[in-house]
């Protein structure tokens, strides 16, 4: 037998030694009932995880937004640009035609103004609270509204602008939102010469709906508003919360003067009730005014502070700082006033209100303030300008001229500022 055949028959033997290792390994049948609860096993944890990431998440929320989330960050006021008089000289011999005014095209710019108001409606807040009885008892508590707009979001809280400081600090009011929700608010800051207020709301207490609708107010540029000029009044307006009024500016040289300072006011045609509150806005859905709500004038047409006038305070008390207080009431000597009278140019002192600093300073009725430190002061707007630019507690000079048994003498005073609030 030759070598390959005796090969072949030694891996044929190797081959049928191992033969019965050969087997066919079966699984054993699925048990339904075990897959079963390995499913619930499975889904029984994933829901307790998911309760203990609720928990952790509820427990941790607070924390995480005073530490991490929502920082409180510092209110800014975008002051107004410096724009050039445009030249308003025609070129050209002819001049533009005045299209003809129809039905259609006034329902149109109706319509795009009720837009406008639709628009900045969402940033309107009702602010509510009780007024107290006054001091001689002629007139008890009473609960009362002012409607403001929300002029700036600091990162935890909405704050809310209005034009009068009726409610005391410390005590409780409400906001009511575009939607109607209604929180807790608190007083921010108030400047009690001026007669406005800032509110704050903590993000936290708005709900999801809220949170999304409600938006900060654009504060536009009044120092652009001219005689004639469309404005929309929002607010409360005619007394009542949520009405909407169409008109136009009738003025804006008007001043109204108070104490440590005046202020430009914006005119309209529409017509003033008691109770009134809120803004104008123009045709860009900007605020241009403040609402007055202590208007005592004779005109009975809404009247608003110019709103330029008043964005540095803002941002003062958007960031809880109080105005300065001098406790001063005057006019301006003018230069017609001061050649005729042999009068010094500056501020005349009018009235010193009682207990103010300017009164324990020994500032007197009769004085001319002609500086503050080194800069000269020449208006009541330039005082209060003067004056913002210093915190409660600053120790101020303040020179001026007092009237002598035949002259006008330099007099000085050292001041030490209050605050408004």
């Amino acid at each position: 037998m030759s070598a390959q055949f005796q090969d072949d028959d030694e891996k044929k033997e190797e081959k049928d030694s191992y033969s019965f290792l050969k087997e066919t390994i079966k699984k054993p049948p699925v048990d339904k009932r075990v897959v079963a609860l390995k499913i619930l096993r499975v889904a029984g944890l994933g829901l307790i995880f998911g309760l203990m990431a609720c928990v952790g998440f509820v427990v941790a929320k607070p924390w995480v937004d005073e530490h991490i989330g929502n920082t409180r960050t510092n209110v800014t006021i975008p002051q107004d640009e410096q724009t050039e008089e445009e030249d308003e000289t025609e070129s050209g011999d002819g001049q533009a035609a005045v299209p003809s005014l129809t039905i259609e095209n006034y329902q149109q710019m109706i319509d795009e103004m009720n837009q406008i108001a639709d628009t900045v409606e969402k940033s309107v807040v009702v602010i509510e609270g009780t007024v107290p009885a006054s001091e001689d008892g002629q007139t008890a508590s009473t609960k009362q509204s002012r409607s403001g707009i929300i002029v700036a979001d600091n990162g935890v809280e909405l704050l809310i602008l209005t034009g009068d400081s009726i409610f005391e600090s410390g005590k409780a009011v409400t906001a009511t939102f575009y939607d109607g929700n209604e929180v807790t608010a608190s007083l921010k800051q108030q400047d009690r010469n001026l007669g406005i207020a800032v509110y704050a709301v903590e993000k936290s207490r708005l709900s999801q709906n809220t949170a999304i609708q409600a938006s900060v107010a654009v504060l536009g540029n009044s120092n652009l508003i001219s005689t004639g000029d469309p404005v929309i009044a929002l607010g409360a307006p005619f007394g009542s919360e949520g009405g909407v009024s169409f008109g136009t500016v009738s003025g804006t040289e008007r001043q109204q003067y108070l104490c440590d300072g005046q202020y430009q006011m914006i005119e309209t045609d529409m017509v003033r009730v008691e109770g009134a509150s809120g803004v104008l806005v123009d045709l860009s859905g900007e605020i241009i005014g403040l609402i007055d709500e202590d208007e005592d004038g004779t005109s009975g047409v809404i009247t608003a502070f110019a709103i330029s006038e008043l964005k540095e305070e803002i941002e003062l008390l958007s960031n809880g700082i109080s105005a300065a207080y001098l406790g001063i009431n005057g006019t301006e000597v003018s230069d017609a006033v001061a050649d005729s009278q042999d009068m010094p140019k500056g501020v005349y002192v009018s009235s010193v209100m009682p207990d103010s600093p300017a009164m324990q300073a020994g500032i007197q009725s009769g004085d001319i303030i002609t500086a503050i430190g080194d800069t000269k002061i020449y208006t009541l707007k330039g005082l209060k300008e003067e004056l913002m630019d210093y915190r409660p507690g600053r120790q101020i000079t303040i020179k001026g001229q007092r009237r002598g048994s035949e002259e006008y003498v330099d007099v000085q005073f050292d001041v030490t500022l209050a605050g408004a609030e």
